[in-house]
């Protein structure tokens, strides 16, 4: 069964006390940042932090640690390792270019979980690299819905990321996965 990690605004606050959602994810350039992580560490819920400045507000706001979307990076190992001295030994979770060689690179630098984005026009290739990842590589595999996919229970992945906005329409059946 997936695990979920949902995007959180200041607009889905109720999402936090939901029981089936362990992690959210919580955007830099929300203005509410540190409000909605107070919030969800009262809830015993684990919150990462993606969005400029990702290890910064991790640190600042003791968050359990980053999503950092390195899809455009030239120097993807060298940003992991940073990522992870800047953070500890807090969740680091990466997002690759749908690549191989790129997801090997990062993975060597043992990060908690690598991501890959997908898109229903792709997902073929994206299921089709998630399957080759997890053969691969012991370190968990995640995917970030781009825009609503309908057969979540196709994609081979220990960790989908998703929108709130997408969580509460697909609600129930998402949790049946």
């Amino acid at each position: 069964m997936h695990k979920f990690i949902v995007s959180l605004t200041s607009e889905d606050m109720t999402l936090i006390e939901s029981p089936d959602i362990e992690c959210f994810l919580v955007n830099t350039e929300e203005k509410h940042t540190r409000e909605l992580i107070e919030t969800a560490k009262r809830h015993n819920k684990l919150i990462l932090v993606n969005g400029e400045n990702a290890c910064e507000v991790c640190k600042k706001y003791d968050a359990d640690g980053v999503l950092i979307d390195l899809s455009k990076s030239e120097h993807c190992a060298k940003d992991v390792n940073f990522a992870r001295k800047q953070i500890g030994d807090k969740v680091l979770g990466v997002i690759s270019r749908n690549r191989r060689h790129e997801s090997m690179l990062m993975s060597e630098c043992e990060p908690d979980f690598v991501a890959f984005k997908v898109w229903q026009q792709g997902i073929e290739q994206t299921k089709e690299l998630v399957a080759w990842y997890n053969e691969m590589f012991l370190i968990q595999s995640a995917v970030v819905l781009e825009e609503k996919i309908l057969k979540l229970q196709d994609l081979e992945c220990d960790i989908i990321i998703i929108s709130a906005e997408e969580y509460k329409k697909l609600g129930s059946i998402m949790i049946r996965v």
